[in-house]
């Protein structure tokens, strides 16, 4: 059996693909439908706009409530038990959607796929944290991220694919729940501590023990963690701005559905090299990483509201995706050291993840709010808007630089 370094010893290989297989489910709600709602609306003639937009919007709603009810619910003792309910929900919503034949029907299963996505989120970075330390735990939320963020990629090449085919097939991207139920067994706390490894006597790099005392504890945890929540939802939504506004701007300009495709996909791939590639980069920038990301993303953004062709549109969507596949696991990281034990790792996590989803949702409220204070309708205003508020972040995190909030790398105070 190969084993693999958690900071303070070693695991078995096996149990760390297990933990991420976990992650390659939670950015799934939603994609099935996604690019087929135009095809749906011919299938479905009778349905109305509403309708249509519930089978995207619908599960991300529900997300919101079961994330925080899984961190409320899950302990150390029940964490596989919750895991493996949510998983099973999500596989049924998957089954079920194969055989759907009604708008009724494929909402509602929007709303189980919802619940089932939910009670597994938190739970995927949370049994990460659990058994990773320090730089060891940074480079696997890292994994994490590129993980989620990788399978989209490979799923939407198949819904696209698939869609051709019978629109049903396409919903076959949510029986990947399959592969971490098979799984499930090699991530067992029962599995995890009987083959845990302790770090040699003789290796003084790391601390001789694998409890889990934190490394770092916080007078005010809870209001710590708000900062990070807060930055979170506002790198969230300025960075997601493309995901609602890009095809609109595209087809503006003159280009087609197929190229709009390409580009969206482009932040997936620089998201996941982000993600695996974030040990390395946190080397190269230390503490100003946060700060760096904000400008790669910043740069992008602008790039989609100031040049109009597909090699730029192309650019800036690469750009948006580093910059998010770099600082999504940094947030992650900050999560973990927050909590002030590792068995709270889930419950923290709960708090911080439900801030993605809801930056997601309330984005395009966001701004039409703006559009309508401003009085501008145009194609690039989102962006300039984003661009905007990333501004407005970046000079807050110069102001707060001496934050742990804003500190990123080993020599961080």
């Amino acid at each position: 059996m190969r084993y693999i370094s958690n900071g303070r010893g070693s695991l078995p290989l096996i149990s760390l693909i297990a933990l991420l297989s976990v992650s390659l489910t939670v950015n799934l709600p939603g994609l099935a439908v996604s690019p087929m709602l135009g095809k749906l609306s011919d299938i479905f003639p009778h349905t109305g706009q509403l309708e249509i937009q519930l089978l995207t919007l619908l599960p991300n709603l529900v997300i919101i409530p079961m994330i925080l009810i899984s961190g409320k619910i899950t302990s150390v003792k029940n964490q596989t038990a919750v895991l493996a309910v949510g998983l099973s929900i999500f596989l049924l919503s998957g089954i079920l959607y194969l055989f759907a034949d009604s708008m009724p029907m494929l909402i509602g299963l929007g709303a189980l796929l919802g619940v089932g996505c939910g009670l597994i989120v938190p739970i995927a970075a949370g049994q990460l944290s659990e058994w990773f330390y320090g730089e060891q735990n940074s480079k696997v939320l890292g994994f994490k991220s590129g993980t989620s963020n990788g399978i989209v990629i490979l799923a939407t090449i198949f819904v696209g694919w698939a869609a051709d085919f019978s629109w049903h097939t396409s919903f076959c991207v949510y029986l990947v729940p399959v592969i971490p139920l098979l799984l499930l067994p090699f991530m067992t706390n029962t599995f995890i501590r009987k083959h845990l490894r302790p770090a040699p006597a003789n290796d003084p790099t790391q601390p001789q023990t694998t409890g889990a005392a934190p490394e770092k504890k916080f007078a005010r945890p809870i209001l710590i963690l708000a900062g990070v929540i807060a930055l979170y939802i506002g790198l969230t939504a300025t960075s997601m701005v493309f995901t609602y506004y890009l095809p609109f701007t595209m087809k503006h300009y003159g280009l087609t559905t197929s190229q709009v495709g390409i580009a969206t996909a482009m932040f997936y791939v620089t998201a996941m090299v982000g993600g695996f590639s974030l040990t390395p980069y946190i080397r190269v920038v230390g503490r100003t990483g946060l700060y760096v990301c904000i400008i790669i993303m910043t740069a992008g953004i602008l790039m989609l509201g100031l040049f109009h062709t597909m090699a730029t549109y192309v650019a800036g969507v690469l750009l948006i995706g580093l910059g998010y596949g770099f600082f999504q696991p940094i947030i992650y990281t900050k999560t973990t050291e927050i909590a002030p034990d590792k068995t709270l790792s889930t419950k923290y996590f709960s708090y911080t993840l439900a801030g993605n989803y809801i930056a997601v949702s309330i984005l395009p409220l966001i701004v039409e709010l703006f559009q309508r204070i401003f009085d501008n309708h145009t194609a690039d205003f989102p962006y300039f808007l984003s661009a905007s508020a990333l501004g407005i972040i970046f000079i807050i995190g110069l102001l707060k630089r001496r934050s742990f909030v804003w500190q990123t790398g080993r020599n961080r105070k």
